[in-house]
């Protein structure tokens, strides 16, 4: 099967919003509503089959002039293990790169996949604008259990 990525269309929002959800169900990640997806999906990118069907879901987010965040990393759990969310993350540091951003972040709990992808684990200190976009609403604010990661470009 064939698989493209591409730029995320409004016809994709509610694929996106199942997608992060499903893996947040499972501890994987943080769950989005609907409306931080619609209000994110300039920035989002899909992976879809043949059929135009999403199987996964990232985001590249200005955070400043000096970083960018891939946030809402997820796959369909059909799709795991094929090699597409490695596609994916490859396909996002090429579009950060070719904008410039100096360094792109990650908070995760999927540690060991973007080691692989090589980013450095680090201090979510060294992201004060991460916190104050993003954090300040997230329920898990005062007992964030994400590591912080970073990559250079």
């Amino acid at each position: 099967m064939e698989f493209i990525i591409r730029k995320a269309k409004i016809d994709d929002v509610n694929r996106i919003h199942d997608l992060t959800n499903s893996m947040a169900s499972e501890g994987l990640m943080l769950p989005r509503s609907k409306y931080k997806i619609i209000s994110m999906l300039l920035n989002f990118y899909v992976v879809a089959d043949e059929n135009d069907y999403v199987v996964g879901a990232a985001a590249l987010t200005p955070l400043w002039t000096d970083m960018a965040e891939i946030m809402s990393l997820s796959l369909d759990k059909d799709y795991h293990k094929q090699g597409l969310g490695r596609k994916l993350v490859e396909y996002i540091i090429q579009e950060a790169r070719a904008i410039h951003f100096p360094k792109l972040i990650a908070l995760t709990y999927q540690v060991e996949f973007f080691k692989k992808m090589g980013f450095t684990i680090t201090d979510k200190d060294q992201f004060p604008r991460k916190l104050w976009r993003e954090c300040l609403e997230c329920p898990k604010l005062e007992r964030c259990d994400e590591t912080a990661m970073y990559l250079d470009l």
